[in-house]
């Protein structure tokens, strides 16, 4: 069952994206979350709590797949592997949960050093990298083929994509 006052805050934030997205054209995370924390200051300490676990989680979360340090490069150190394949290994890899384990935060992910990894935690990792890695790939060529498309349309640095091609649609409309 969803909290209800995460869900109003959760409405809050899409609510103001939307009026950043009307009014100054984007939107910044930061900013968001101030004005939503200036908006409804009871919800937000009700549940400050979770809300600083969640911060926090995302803090570990960075961490945990920042580039690693001398110290834990020095761990990585093994005979057989390429100096060159060492310097771009992560300090640990993220593993998805087996089917039906989820805890209660829905996370189920899990990192584990990479000097303690399994064949099938690795073989793991590496599905959720190509599963994050296709998705991003779709994006960027969908985002490619749009600009491509605004380029033909006339669209300049400064031309606001979506209408360019909106207005190069109804022109051909007309003509036809």
């Amino acid at each position: 069952m969803r909290d209800p006052v995460m869900s109003t805050l959760r409405e809050a934030v899409r609510a103001e994206i939307s009026h950043a997205f009307e009014i100054i054209g984007h939107a910044r995370p930061r900013e968001v979350a101030r004005v939503v924390c200036a908006l409804h200051p009871a919800d937000v300490r009700s549940i400050g709590t979770r809300l600083a676990e969640d911060a926090l989680t995302d803090i570990s979360r960075r961490e945990l797949k920042r580039r690693p340090s001398k110290h834990e490069r020095a761990q990585l150190h093994l005979p057989g592997i390429p100096g060159a394949l060492q310097a771009d290994l992560p300090p640990s890899i993220s593993i998805p949960p087996d089917g039906d384990v989820i805890d209660e935060d829905d996370e189920g992910v899990i990192y584990r050093p990479l000097v303690h990894a399994t064949l099938a935690e690795l073989e793991a990792h590496l599905g959720l990298l190509s599963t994050q890695i296709a998705a991003d790939v779709r994006r960027h060529r969908a985002l490619r083929e749009l600009r491509d498309l605004a380029l033909c349309a006339g669209a300049t640095r400064e031309s606001r994509v979506l209408a360019v091609l909106g207005a190069a649609e109804q022109t051909v409309a007309e003509a036809a």
